[in-house]
């Protein structure tokens, strides 16, 4: 049986989602111990009393947000495994860490398929991971858009990150060509946002601005008005790694342990998308009409005759206007919208052959362009939210 202390407060979530993939694997055990410290021992210049609990209450391990790896490397010298979140990767210490890039990546292949052309970062200065996050998003824009616009704001003193001045972010957002899309680092940073622009009448999400956060915290998300759409990290799945590789580490003598250290990879899931991004405007009223009517049947049977019956337009003009603008056909844009309606109802836990009812889709059929746009089938996508 492990005794592991838990010092961390990414979010409440964040730490809970970890504890309860620690919690999995301890289950297939025998029963471990886990008691959380808060982080403000660290903060406080409290690590030294950090360190002589952890010798009184006889851990075997600790998984926590060290202020460097030098620090976690002391628990070591005692023969406290530690594992340290949010540090960058070390040959002396086993890290638990996320794929930042990727997580931005996603982001901006999200927007793209809205065919949005202005874009824009939210973050916090002085944070590695923020700055990936950024990196990422706003190079996947650059492969992809040309001409795309992109503007940042940061936070400048990440130990003051809970403060923030709503009129210097609607200032901010004011000067942004609209309509735009917005990535905040996290989705504390896009409850800032969400909170500034509310007292801003003329800014409205997402018609004007499209948000989207990253972690997925349903604590934050659905108590923004409007609800948040967010990147959902699988940090539970990170936990029940931890909990492998103290088990594995624990196996072994002390001085036999630094041959098994390794990186744990917080890895991107998918984008649960409430009505913080759930926009169909465009800059051109027509497209942005037959944008409306789309979404608006997306589950009904949709008619290109009953298009051309909104718009001063013939068929064919129609069609070529919607190719120009949205660099896709009417019937592809279609297609798109039904797969990734149909993630949304697999995420909410409808099963394939559910999701393609409410769809009102032959399944087969669906099932095709699914696999064609996505890679994977629908209960592939399914068992991967496992």
């Amino acid at each position: 049986m492990a005794r592991v202390l838990l010092m961390a407060d990414f979010s409440e979530s964040y730490a809970n989602k970890l504890l309860k993939g620690i919690t999995k694997f301890s289950q297939e055990q025998d029963p471990w111990t886990v008691y959380k410290l808060p982080l403000s021992l660290r903060d406080n210049g409290k690590m030294g009393q950090v360190l002589d609990f952890a010798l009184d209450w006889k851990a075997d391990a600790i998984i926590g947000q060290f202020q460097s790896c030098d620090e976690a490397s002391v628990f070591g010298h005692h023969g406290i495994l530690p594992i340290a979140l949010d540090c960058p990767q070390s040959p002396s210490v086993c890290t638990i860490s996320g794929d930042s890039l990727t997580a931005g990546r996603l982001c901006a292949d999200y927007f793209i398929k809205k065919m949005v052309k202005n874009y824009a970062f939210f973050g916090l200065n002085g944070k590695n991971w923020s700055e990936e996050r950024r990196e990422g998003f706003f190079d996947e824009i650059k492969s992809r858009v040309p001409r795309a616009s992109m503007s940042q704001y940061e936070f400048s003193d990440p130990n003051a990150s809970w403060r923030y001045d709503p009129v210097k972010i609607t200032s901010w957002v004011n000067s942004l060509p609209k309509p735009v899309a917005i990535l905040a680092c996290d989705d504390i940073r896009a409850f800032y946002l969400v909170d500034s622009l509310s007292h801003e009448p003329g800014l409205r999400i997402p018609e004007d601005v499209m948000i989207l956060g990253i972690g997925n915290d349903e604590s934050i998300c659905e108590l923004c008005s409007p609800q948040l759409s967010s990147l959902e990290l699988n940090i539970e799945e990170a936990g029940y790694s931890a909990a492998g590789l103290i088990d594995e580490l624990l196996s072994l003598p002390s001085e036999e342990r630094a041959g098994g250290i390794r990186n744990i990879v917080v890895k991107s899931s998918y984008i649960m998308t409430r009505r913080s991004t759930d926009s169909v405007v465009h800059s051109n009223q027509y497209v942005s009409r037959i944008l409306r009517y789309i979404h608006s049947n997306i589950t009904d049977h949709i008619s290109v005759e009953d298009m051309v019956a909104l718009v001063p337009m013939s068929r064919r003009l129609l069609e070529s206007t919607f190719r120009r603008e949205m660099n896709t056909s009417i019937y592809q844009y279609v297609i798109a919208l039904r797969v990734e309606k149909m993630k949304d109802l697999m995420i909410d836990g409808h099963s394939p052959g559910e999701a393609a009812e409410i769809l009102g889709m032959d399944y087969k059929i669906i099932a095709r362009s699914f696999k064609k746009l996505t890679g994977i089938t629908p209960s592939e996508f399914v068992n991967s939210l496992e």
